[in-house]
């Protein structure tokens, strides 16, 4: 320390003044001295004994150095004290007593005698340039994201205008807090025209579209939406041409940065196809349940090739007076008398021939569980393929009961022929445990499997199920294959052969054998890629207007952060004169961009605000 009280009082002043941490270091002796804001930096005021007490250097400067900056900072120190010829400058950071790390500028200067030697002593000062170090790094990064929004900008909004006017059977509406239009998508246009009869126009009341019916509905809705609420919401109504219409309806308050609702979006999809298509199916499912477990006649379904039954209805159960699960399985000729085995087995080689078209029937006897034998008529159609097997559809009525006319039995098999053309659902069945499988024509198609090329099984389902899904479908396999009956259905993603991505529902029933084993699984894959995809092209769009939304207020925030950056270094007297009159030009560059920020965004967003007004 200097020996001149007077000197030494303006020594500390100024120290105090810059919020310098000081300190001196004698070469000879490798003593430190530091004063009190040294440590008061750091929040160590505990350390200082008293103002410049002498301390170990390691404790209060090597112990207190980041683990990345230690080796390189000693290194730099040790250089300078064999080569103190210029002035000593460098950054590094130290641990701060409330866990972070504060960047230090530290600078000293080797002490020399009036003959311009070497004391010995170095004298040095620590500053404190976090925040200067944080506004430089955040400039920097605001003017890198700004160049590329600004860039960015024009293509976002041709982009949206695109996504929202490309959906056909989409259309979206902002209409503001008094229920008039602020805007709308090209498809509302001829919607408006050719469905609700109305031309509509920017500034319209929107219930001025609407018809009377639908005002009170569509009044809650909004003003749902008017008081923040998001929701999704399905209705219908029959349009003034009498049509009636489905449409999945998504609301949402549009808000300022300041949290002001100035409106509401209403995103609107017309989902008509689908309800009719989700209806038709049902009528077909119906239909088959009604066709097969509710025939009047016993329907027993045989393997071409083989004889072996794959499935009856209840009615053959009464018939026989066997289980469903017993006659699975068995051999046809099991069913009829040792007598009419010969003619029987002519018979079914006759029908099972592939050559074989339209019905036929024969009258002949079965024997029942019993040993009792029972005149009936068989009715059987043309074989049918499920995957590489034909199977034969059998209808007997019991000759004893009844004497049904012939036309009734052709009418029961065309409404099964029907039945089996059930459009966009493959059906299967699988043996367990061993997996062998028949699949029908429509199930090959999803897979994009050829049905003369491949094997149906159950593992070569599993393998085109997603590696995303595999967990979900193992654990629902898993399930099924011990509980009887109808099981829940599960939605997975598979990959066909062709690389194709498909969305698919399955579900189906599992059968028991006399020991209570499941032994075998039947069931119905749904392809439903096209609702998903459309579903999914909705959300996208949505994340697509947030995102701009995003984007234009960041552009705004770029230029601001700016301008408040350096006007704080400026009030904070952390610069000098010459380096002030550099952050004023910048500050006047910043100024400029936020001008043209907001030229761009109000040109860009105009017909908006004019409605808006």
């Amino acid at each position: 320390m200097p020996n001149n009280p007077a000197y030494s009082s303006k020594y500390e002043t100024l120290l105090a003044v810059g919020q310098l941490g000081g300190w001196e270091y004698n070469v000879l002796t490798q003593e430190l001295w530091c004063n009190s804001y040294y440590f008061e930096m750091l929040g160590r005021k505990e350390y200082a004994t008293a103002d410049w007490a002498k301390y170990p250097i390691k404790e209060v400067w090597e112990d207190w150095l980041h683990l990345e900056d230690l080796a390189k900072a000693k290194e730099y120190f040790a250089d300078y004290i064999l080569n103190p010829v210029q002035e000593y400058a460098q950054q590094f950071r130290m641990l701060h007593a409330n866990g972070d790390w504060v960047i230090i500028l530290s600078r000293a200067l080797a002490m020399r005698n009036e003959k311009g030697e070497l004391t010995g002593m170095i004298i040095g000062t620590h500053l404190d340039i976090s925040d200067t170090s944080r506004l430089s790094e955040n400039f920097i990064i605001t003017q890198k994201e700004f160049e590329k929004s600004k860039k960015q900008i024009i293509k976002d909004n041709a982009f949206l205008k695109a996504i929202l006017n490309s959906p056909k059977d989409l259309f979206v509406l902002a209409i503001d807090k008094h229920y008039q239009f602020l805007g709308f998508s090209n498809s509302y246009i001829p919607f408006a025209k050719n469905i609700l009869l109305k031309d509509v126009a920017v500034g319209m009341n929107v219930f001025d579209v609407l018809s009377e019916s639908m005002h009170a509905i569509a009044k809650a809705n909004y003003d749902r939406a008017l008081a923040g609420e998001n929701f999704i919401i399905s209705n219908n109504f029959i349009a003034p041409n009498g049509k009636r219409l489905f449409f999945e309806n998504k609301y949402s308050p549009i808000i300022d940065q300041h949290g002001k609702i100035l409106g509401l979006t209403l995103f609107s999809n017309d989902i008509t196809t689908i309800k009719i298509q989700e209806e038709e199916m049902r009528i077909v499912d119906l239909r088959y349940a009604a066709l097969f477990d509710g025939a009047e006649d016993a329907i027993l379904i045989a393997d071409a090739n083989s004889g072996h039954l794959v499935d009856v209805n209840d009615r053959a159960s009464e018939l026989f007076g066997y289980s469903k699960y017993e006659l699975v399985g068995m051999h046809q000729t099991q069913l009829h008398p040792p007598n009419d085995l010969a003619k029987i087995t002519s018979l079914f080689q006759q029908f099972s021939s592939s050559k074989t078209k339209g019905h036929q029937f024969v009258d002949t006897n079965i024997i029942d569980h019993k040993g009792k034998i029972k005149p009936v008529r068989i009715t059987a159609g043309a074989p049918f393929r499920a995957g590489k097997y034909l199977f034969l559809a059998a209808y007997f009525r019991d000759l004893s009961t009844e004497k049904a006319a012939i036309e009734k039995a052709l009418t029961i098999q065309e409404m099964l022929s029907k039945a089996e053309g059930i459009a966009h659902v493959g059906s299967f069945e699988v043996m367990l445990p061993d997996g062998h499988a028949i699949w029908s024509d429509e199930m090959f198609r999803i897979l994009d499997l050829s049905p003369h090329e491949t094997l149906a099984h159950k593992d070569r389902f599993t393998e085109s199920v997603i590696s995303e899904d595999q967990e979900i479908y193992h654990k629902w396999m898993g399930k099924v294959s011990t509980i009887e009956g109808e099981s829940s259905p599960i939605q997975v993603q598979i990959q066909t052969r062709k690389g194709t991505i498909k969305h698919v529902i399955i579900n189906g029933v599992g059968y028991k054998d006399l020991q209570g084993q499941i032994y075998k699984f039947i069931g119905v894959v749904k392809d439903i890629t096209t609702r998903v995809s459309t579903m999914e092209s909705l959300k996208i769009q949505n994340q697509k207007l947030r995102e701009i939304a995003w984007a234009q207020s960041h552009l705004v925030r770029g230029p601001l952060s700016d301008i408040l950056g350096i006007t704080k270094i400026i009030k904070e007297k952390l610069v000098d004169e010459e380096e002030k009159e550099t952050l004023i030009t910048q500050l006047h560059d910043a100024a400029d961009k936020l001008d043209q920020v907001v030229k761009d965004v109000v040109n860009n967003a105009g017909s908006f605000d004019e409605s808006l007004q």
